[in-house]
This record gives structure tokens, C-alpha cells and sequence, in this order.
């Protein structure tokens, strides 16, 4: 299952049907609090998350998803420039960063 959290919804759709399109199963969410509420994501899954959402930060979130006991791949997103999001990265235990405007090959890369 690829997980895509985005408060962008064009972005957030589009990805949603790019996956789709190839056949993949995906679920799409608007925020944090609601892919923690609603998603259980396993060990052989990938999980999405722009930085920059409202409420939980997307560091935070990776930070959350990254301590369960069966971390999915995790791979942010970010339109920020890398200088703005330096001190969000000791948060992210290494986790990869796609940057925006995002290209299907870069997705694709990681499911």
C-alpha cells in the first residue's frame, strides 16, 4: 500500500492517480492526524509526507511512523528549499526527500 499525506489536494490527487494508474493501491490523506487515525501502515508499504502540513508537522509525523515497531518506508516532500528544512532533518532519521514540483520518475523510485 503507498500512503500519500498531503494537504495540497492537486498535488495530493494527482499522485493518488499516478499511482492509481499503474495499478498500485493507494490511500490519500489531508493531514497527519487523520493518517494516524485512519491508516496502519506495515513493513512493506510507503508512506509519503509533505513537511510543511497543518497541524502535526510532517517532521513529527515521520518522526511518529518512523518508531512503529513495523516502519513502512518513509519519503518526504517538500517545495521548500533545502536550506529551509535543514533543522527538520535530525527529526527524519535519514529519511529521503522529494522535492516539488514532484516528477513521476522520483515517486516511482521508492514503491
Amino acid at each position: 500500500m503507498i500512503y500519500i499525506v498531503e494537504d495540497d489536494v492537486s498535488v495530493r490527487d494527482a499522485i493518488a492517480r499516478m499511482f492509481e494508474s499503474l495499478d498500485l493501491s493507494c490511500a490519500a490523506f489531508a493531514d497527519g492526524e487523520s493518517f494516524l487515525a485512519d491508516a496502519s501502515p506495515r513493513l512493506e508499504d510507503t508512506v509519503f509526507v509533505d513537511l510543511h502540513l497543518p497541524g502535526l508537522a510532517g517532521s513529527d509525523l515521520i518522526e511518529k511512523v518512523a518508531a512503529l515497531d513495523e516502519a513502512p518506508q518513509i519519503v518526504a516532500i517538500s517545495g521548500q528549499p533545502l536550506w529551509k528544512i535543514t533543522r527538520e532533518l535530525p527529526k527524519m532519521n535519514a529519511t529521503p526527500i522529494v522535492r516539488k514540483p514532484l516528477k513521476e520518475q522520483d515517486l516511482l523510485t521508492y514503491v
